[in-house]
């Protein structure tokens, strides 16, 4: 090898470890996944991304539908698949194929499907474009379970937001073809900082709390759930009831709704980091109800506050999906949920809700004349439905806290202790020594206790590490402690 390659090779391994470097610091480690939400923004939410055709055609509605349906249908079925023991991450060709197929799908559906006469290839596309964007969007869920990221409104929200209102913009800004292209892209960059965050070497996932202890946390996850789901519904159908025609900024209103909620998350963001890190997360999510209810009586109460209502109620809907994020992200990190489940069920759920919410709209649409009637009557419907919800919430933000920060009790130790040797298997004399570990024993007095040599517990407690997938004391600690820890 002559000493240009080498000079190049080396140029390129110190780039590509000042970049692994950057990709390592808080905010930017969420960069990735942000690039796959901002590529879904800019794709549906843009005037000008599709060749000669409306944003609001009903071509483009059909398909993002079709795309909605068809990626809330992988997520759930990527998890139910993967369940508790195995991982996406382990087919390692998904990689380089899942983000691949996004950029071309992004293509052809941007600068091919749709200026043809018949939509039939444009809803094919983006039916097949849901399992990849479902896939990455698991990918990266397992990424940052490995790295045990603690989803911090300050850094996720920093990332997401900038990177999201950079990407719009940009898009809304280029021309037309162009604006296509840098689209299109945006899922092959995503998938490369996910191949470039691989290359740390850290490949294991925070050990799953036992099913009874983690039954808690699944609970919470089910009820918070269920109230995304209905709130997704209220803000979209609010967003695509209001007639776009009417709005001052005529389509353009929705790309508005996307970057408002961008700014949103800043401000959330920026709050987090003038409290240094002291605002909480699992407190945000009852406002954003209290907004909804907010946007549907600005719409009841005047026509003239449309455009206010609509902007609201867009840009809520997406701040719903990052929150849904960081709550399931959090008890991913804390083995209450595998990473498969937790980003499955915080994506389909947000994103079947947009889906119903605008089918219902749609079909107000189509019948003007039972709209006209029955529309006020369904926002107070959806009024009252979201104050009621504001109190499950509430309770859930009290339990997913004692969940994640309150200390467990020595009962709760025990418990889990006992669980633990049953979830994993342990041998009598394992589980006697997990139980004394619990207790803080160190490894001479265990043998002191139990009249055995010190090696003989350092085997054991090796057996027991192997067993849990554990690797030092200070974790097997943590996992005992249910790894909880103040957010």
């Amino acid at each position: 090898m002559d000493k240009q390659t080498e000079g190049h090779n080396g140029t390129k391994k110190a780039f590509t470890t000042l970049l692994a470097c950057a990709l390592g610091k808080p905010t930017a480690k969420y960069l990735g996944f942000a690039l796959l939400m901002a590529w879904h923004y800019a794709l549906w939410f843009v005037p000008h991304a599709f060749l000669q055709v409306h944003l609001l055609d009903e071509r483009v509605t059909v398909a993002w539908l079709v795309n909605l349906g068809a990626t809330v249908f992988f997520l759930f079925l990527i998890a139910a698949v993967l369940g508790r023991k195995r991982h996406l991450s382990k087919y390692r060709w998904l990689f380089v194929a899942v983000p691949v197929l996004l950029c071309i799908g992004s293509f052809m559906l941007c600068l091919v499907a749709f200026p043809l006469p018949s939509p039939t290839l444009a809803y094919v596309v983006s039916f097949l474009m849901g399992p990849c964007e479902a896939a990455l969007w698991v990918l990266w869920g397992e990424r940052y379970a490995c790295v045990k990221a603690n989803f911090s409104i300050r850094h996720i929200g920093t990332s997401f937001g900038t990177v999201v209102l950079s990407c719009v913009v940009l898009t809304w800004m280029l021309p037309e073809v162009v604006a296509s292209v840098f689209c299109s892209l945006l899922p092959l960059l995503s998938g490369g900082l996910l191949l470039l965050a691989r290359r740390d070497g850290v490949h294991s996932f925070p050990p799953l709390l036992p099913r009874q202890a983690a039954r808690g946390g699944f609970k919470s996850m089910v009820v918070v759930s269920a109230i995304s789901f209905v709130a997704s519904i209220a803000c979209y159908f609010l967003a695509a009831i209001i007639p776009w025609e009417i709005l001052p900024t005529s389509d353009v209103s929705f790309t508005f709704g996307i970057l408002g909620g961008a700014v949103l998350v800043l401000a959330i963001a920026g709050i987090g980091w003038a409290s240094k890190g002291k605002m909480n997360i699992f407190r945000l999510y009852p406002w954003l109800l209290a907004f909804e209810i907010i946007a549907f009586s600005l719409f009841l109460a005047d026509r003239a506050l449309y455009f206010p209502a609509f902007i609201v109620a867009l840009g809520i809907s997406s701040v719903f999906e990052i929150l849904l994020i960081m709550y399931f992200g959090i008890l991913t990190s804390k083995g209450y949920t595998p990473p498969a489940l937790a980003f499955g069920v915080s994506g389909g759920c947000v994103r079947a809700g947009i889906a119903l919410g605008n089918t219902l709209a749609v079909c107000y649409e189509n019948a003007p004349d039972l709209a006209a009637a029955i529309t006020p009557e369904t926002c107070l419907a959806f009024i009252c439905v979201l104050a009621a919800l504001l109190i499950p919430l509430v309770r859930q933000e009290y339990n997913i806290l004692t969940l994640t920060a309150a200390p467990p009790s020595k009962a709760e130790i025990d418990e889990i202790c006992d669980e633990v040797s049953r979830e994993f298997a342990l041998s009598a004399r394992e589980g006697e020594i997990l139980e004394l570990i619990a207790r803080g024993y160190t490894t001479n007095s265990i043998a002191t206790k139990l009249v055995i040599s010190p090696y003989t517990v350092n085997t054991h407690i090796r057996h027991i590490y192997e067993k849990m997938q554990i690797h030092k004391r200070s974790e097997l600690l943590n996992y005992l402690n249910l790894q909880r820890s103040d957010f």
